[in-house]
């Protein structure tokens, strides 16, 4: 078999890309894989560095108004359609899956047009414009969140299955990761981050508080993207080794299972990746995303009991404080909002939609 990937545009497309291709090659070894991403070296660096061969394409994200900038994205969109055709034609996949984002639309909508079957993995609870658009041309819409089946037509078929997490995204051995981090494993550990790049308003509001935290029987692992850590790191080993401020973690395995509660923002894979790990969580959406889908994924898992949401706006030193504190040391709180994070998480999304995939392949 050979599947075509298109993902593309952010991290948050591209690593539930990875985990199904993971998985599609760990039950059918002699599959060959391909991805198209867009141009950004980021994009290309994500996935060559994960072991896979890719392509780039010409494609930018539609403008937000009507503006003189339409005309040179119509251009680019046409060209990234051409250029879809011939890697497809020259790779000659037997399926293609798209996991959103403007990368996806011009090959699954090319795919689609020379007869080929296209899979759609849509991560947010609110889905994205270029899923909902292709979604007509899908054999399967996979779903991430159970709210985001109403956005879809009944002549769309959807299946929810969580989102995708890698295979090196699981609870591990709870002393070996905090050693990791040069912490106490017996200790609760609250763990922030915002993203690869980091959070301004979540750093500003953790350095308000992070000593007065760490006075309590509490640790924190503070990651704060790499443009802000000379800025933060002056709290690296506050309060005798009980906080530690990095700029970026490449385990994050490790510090999800070294830590019991996680501040982060709201992007779905966050949430994929903390409710597998069963870790509860306070969640700040980020007040720019699209459509404002990351309020709404973070309202998905505030509903289900599995984390509380604090909004950028009403984002303070106090009302963080408040709500971690409130988290840690309310008697079976924590231990509630676990249970539901694990109910909430999904180690199997990846596996499921692997195998719909191989399924109608052998069907076909």
């Amino acid at each position: 078999m050979r599947i075509l990937f298109t993902a593309g545009g952010t991290g948050g497309h591209i690593y539930p890309a990875l985990a199904v291709a993971e998985e599609i090659l760990d039950l059918q070894p002699d599959t060959q894989v391909l991805f198209i991403s867009g141009s950004r070296e980021m994009e290309r660096k994500i996935i060559t560095d994960a072991g896979y061969e890719v392509e780039s394409i010409p494609v930018r994200g539609m403008p937000r108004k009507l503006s003189g900038s339409i005309v040179p994205f119509i251009w680019r969109l046409g060209c990234a359609v051409l250029r879809s055709r011939r890697i497809i034609r020259g790779f000659r996949p037997s399926v293609v899956l798209g996991t959103g984002g403007y990368v996806s639309g011009p090959p699954v909508f090319a795919a689609w047009s020379m007869g080929i079957p296209v899979f759609l993995q849509e991560q947010n609870s609110f889905p994205g414009v270029t899923t909902k658009h292709m979604s007509r041309f899908a054999e399967v819409v996979f779903l991430g969140f159970q709210d985001a089946v109403a956005y879809f037509g009944s002549k769309v078929c959807t299946k929810v299955t969580g989102n995708p997490v890698r295979k090196n995204i699981r609870p591990g051995d709870r002393e070996t990761a905090a050693k990791r981090f040069g912490l106490a494993p017996d200790m609760k550990t609250v763990l922030v981050f915002g993203g690869s790049q980091g959070a301004h308003a979540i750093n500003e509001a953790v350095a308000g508080i992070v000593e007065d935290l760490a006075k309590l029987p509490l640790q924190v692992i503070w990651q704060t993207g790499t443009m802000e850590f000379d800025q933060w790191r002056r709290f690296d080993g506050a309060a005798r080794g009980k906080v530690r401020v990095l700029s970026y973690i490449d385990a994050m395995g490790d510090a999800y299972t070294a830590s019991d509660l996680a501040v982060s923002r709201a992007g779905a894979m966050t949430i994929a990746e903390v409710t597998a790990c069963g870790l509860p969580s306070v969640l700040i959406p980020l007040p720019t995303a699209a459509e404002n889908h990351q309020e709404h994924n973070a309202r998905s898992l505030a509903d289900a009991g599995a984390a509380v949401m604090i909004r950028e706006r009403d984002l303070t030193p106090e009302a963080l404080k408040r709500e971690i504190t409130d988290i840690m040391t309310v008697k079976d709180r924590l231990s509630e909002m676990a249970e539901h994070a694990r109910s909430f998480g999904r180690y199997d999304a990846a596996h499921t939609i692997a195998e719909v995939i191989i399924g109608y392949f052998g069907e076909n």
